[in-house]
């Protein structure tokens, strides 16, 4: 008993001591083999109950375990669905009511030093401003230069980033990334471009992502999905990931 006990308490110990890295993996994984074998659970129902079903010696007992496994489910993902698909018409649904041309922009992104290069790179942006990330409450300049840099199998080449700390947000449109969830089972990524010396919103548009509603946790990945897609509606999808483009340049 006390052996058993001193077991336990060393893989908990062991457990509580692994490189987050290390649990973070695990659970990844864990989430991965979830997503893609929820839909066995449903198979798993409806074979018990067609077992059930034919111990009591009814027909058609297979059709009618399917019927009443699925059903019910289908309903209740249609009914959660149908929230997804009126965000993808409404908020998520990219529209630009004025265009200017800019050199530059306010890039307020918790990602605007990664994932907002691409405003240098591919949006034919010069430079971009934004929050430092080092220095909470400063701000900083990302800017192509006359330099380039060429890939090892030099199948790209790419300006080089010359970066300075300034004292104030001179550029006059900001374009601000933010996501949030505000409804039961969608979340929505929202890109908006706006003048910020008179507040006005010039273009907006959303990436939303269906969880599978209610019933996510039998459907898996199979439950989910997002809009715009670039297989579905490629037109919303290209507005949507160049709206600060199609807008202000």
């Amino acid at each position: 008993s006390c052996s058993a006990t001193g077991d336990g308490n060393r893989r908990q110990n062991l457990r509580a001591h692994l490189p987050a890295p290390v649990q973070n993996g695990r659970m990844m994984l864990i989430g991965l083999i979830w997503a893609a074998l929820a839909p066995l659970i449903l198979l798993a129902l409806i074979a018990a109950l067609a077992w059930l079903l034919r111990r009591a010696r009814l027909r058609g007992a297979v059709i009618w375990a399917m019927a009443i496994v699925l059903l019910p489910v289908a309903a209740v993902w249609l009914w959660d669905r149908a929230e997804f698909i009126g965000v993808c018409s409404g908020e998520g649904k990219p529209v630009i009511l004025r265009k200017a041309m800019a050199d530059g922009v306010f890039l307020n992104s918790g990602t605007s030093n990664s994932f907002g290069m691409r405003y240098l790179h591919d949006e034919g942006f010069a430079w971009i401003e934004a929050p430092s990330i080092y220095r909470p409450g400063s701000w900083v300049r990302y800017e192509r230069s006359s330099a380039v840099a060429t890939d090892k199998d030099h199948s790209r080449t790419t300006a080089n980033i010359i970066t300075t700390e300034i004292p104030a947000i001179t550029a006059r449109f900001e374009v601000r990334e933010d996501s949030s969830q505000p409804f039961s089972h969608t979340s929505l990524s929202q890109t908006r471009v706006i003048d910020r010396t008179s507040g006005e919103l010039m273009a907006k548009a959303g990436n939303a992502h269906f969880s599978g509603g209610r019933m996510k946790w039998v459907l898996g990945a199979w439950g989910a999905r997002t809009c715009p897609s670039a297989m579905s509606s490629p037109e919303d999808f290209n507005d949507y990931y160049h709206l600060a483009k199609k807008t202000l340049r």
